[in-house]
């Protein structure tokens, strides 16, 4: 007979080396993915910025003789804004014009004789050699005549370039010179410049928009703009451009919106707050906070699939506390997907759904 002791041995030896039972399906509560239907708000600061902008110098050396516009002034396009003495360029002028007469006397003369000598050299009385200089100093006349002419005609716009006029309507913004002082047009640098004009009737608002807010703004996008030191008053902001790169530094895309400023009420460099309400992108939908699982620096969601787990990246959107937005081609409002997935549960597990 085999001994109690023998008999424990054997069962021990039995129960280790017989096949582990299938682990049982772990219990899960899913959700369905509800539509995201409601428009999100967004606020972004911002800043006004003229339409348009130039800085305004002279490519003529002289004394200024005229300022006729200063700081503040609305102008209109091709008024007269400064006026430079410039009496250098003037005799210059003179001189050209002096010597394209002289050229023209010269080429008449030579032509008239490049004329006669083919008379002359078909009765043979001038030699073929001696008609073809003529001829030669013909071409040659012309050619200086025309030289003297294009000379001529770069003095002449260097001359217009003493009266300064604006380019476009709009407001004078800083000057840089008083009346009497010398300018140098032919060696202008960066401090040399008359004035500085800005369009103001339209003001660009100009934000940094985040990914989130800059993949859904489109041609039709709108923008409410409030100002602080304009309490009660609504800016509506069309958008004009992007640049449609993000700035790897911030992270942000700039965004251009247009403010009609007719009455000039808004200056430039004024900052605001711009809101946004835009509909979600398509794909969005509304899930518990609880669904969002997070693993190796990727977003996903636990889903059940014929009994089984299966993970789905996903991108988060707004958070509201008890829901956020989630966006995802792979959901539907048909997808079961689990509240409070357990760490464990594995990609491909198991599972029965609570009902």
């Amino acid at each position: 007979m085999n001994s109690p002791a023998s008999a424990i041995a054997l069962w021990f030896l039995l129960a280790t080396t017989a096949p582990l039972a299938a682990q049982e399906p772990a219990t899960v509560h899913t959700v369905l993915p509800a539509p995201a239907t409601v428009a999100s708000g967004y606020e972004l600061p911002g800043r006004t910025e003229p339409l348009a902008s130039a800085t305004l110098f002279t490519r003529a050396t002289g004394i200024v003789h005229e300022r006729k516009f200063d700081i503040g002034d609305p102008v209109k396009a091709g008024d007269v804004l400064a006026v430079i003495d410039a009496p250098e360029l003037d005799r210059a002028v003179d001189a050209a014009r002096a010597t394209v007469d002289l050229a023209t006397t010269r080429a008449k003369t030579a032509s008239q004789m490049a004329a006669r000598s083919a008379r002359l050299l078909s009765s043979r009385a001038l030699s073929q050699d001696e008609s073809e200089q003529r001829l030669s100093s013909a071409d040659e006349s012309q050619a200086a005549l025309e030289v003297a002419k294009a000379e001529l005609a770069r003095l002449e716009e260097l001359q217009k370039f003493t009266t300064v006029r604006a380019p476009f309507a709009g407001t004078i913004s800083a000057r840089n010179f008083d009346r009497g002082d010398r300018m140098r047009g032919d060696a202008a640098t960066s401090e040399g410049w008359l004035y500085r004009l800005v369009r103001l009737d339209t003001l660009r608002f100009v934000i940094s928009a985040t990914p989130d807010l800059a993949l859904r703004l489109s041609n039709e996008s709108e923008a409410a703009v409030r100002f602080t030191e304009l309490p009660g008053r609504v800016f509506t902001a069309k958008l004009s451009r992007s640049s449609t790169v993000f700035d790897t530094s911030s992270g942000t895309m700039r965004a251009e919106f247009l403010i009609d400023n007719k009455d000039l009420l808004l200056p430039a460099g004024l900052t605001g707050l711009a809101a946004f309400n835009l509909p979600p992108p398509a794909g969005t939908v509304i899930l518990p906070t609880s669904t969002l699982v997070l693993r190796q620096g990727r977003s996903m969601v636990a889903t059940v699939n014929d009994g089984k787990v299966s993970y789905v990246d996903v991108q988060a959107g707004k958070n509201s506390g008890m829901t956020m937005e989630v966006t995802s081609a792979a959901l539907t409002p048909a997808t079961p997907v689990i509240v409070n997935p357990n760490a464990l549960l594995r990609l491909g597990d198991p599972v029965v759904v609570a009902h």
